[in-house]
């Protein structure tokens, strides 16, 4: 009767150990982003420090400026999601038909029998990558209209900045 609790619980250990494995991969992956946040930080706080130090070259203003630029515009930002939205949406049609068309009947059983054991999955699946799809696109259009003016005014600070 003890071995078949200690079996027992040689399999929970067991079955825990990629579950705890992607844990501790998401907790790296964590604490490397911000590292790598606090260091662009120490060093821009070094440059700033050192700038006010000399006294001569860009005053802080301008080197604050320049360091809290977005990496990417606006329009570049809202253009990914769409991006995305379409891509999404389109896997998930395409599982979605791909049921509905009965794809897994016949001969695609016989090449891949485990792909093609339960359609309910492919559906769950097809589904929430096109609500995801669908939500991304609907974003895109919403914040378009919202933000129009600022992705204007975006566009005409860059092209000033371009010109000088």
């Amino acid at each position: 009767m003890t071995e078949d609790v200690y079996t027992e619980i040689i399999w929970s250990i067991e079955d825990l150990i990629p579950f705890l494995g992607i844990i501790a991969l998401c907790i790296v992956i964590v604490v490397l982003y911000f590292r790598k946040k606090h260091n662009e930080i120490e060093k821009r706080s070094e440059i700033i420090k050192t700038a006010l130090e000399k006294g001569s070259g860009p005053m802080p203003e301008e080197l604050l400026k320049t360091f809290n630029k977005p990496k990417r515009s606006l329009k570049e930002r809202l253009l990914s999601k769409l991006l995305w939205g379409m891509i999404c949406t389109f896997i998930g049609l395409g599982l979605v038909l791909a049921v509905y068309t009965k794809v897994c009947e016949d001969d695609a059983e016989l090449v891949y029998p485990e792909v093609c054991e339960d359609k309910a999955d492919f559906l769950t699946l097809g589904f929430v990558s096109l609500a995801v799809g669908a939500g991304l696109v609907v974003y895109y259009f919403i914040a378009r209209r919202v933000l129009r003016s600022e992705i204007e005014k975006e566009e005409r600070m860059l092209k000033t900045d371009h010109e000088q």
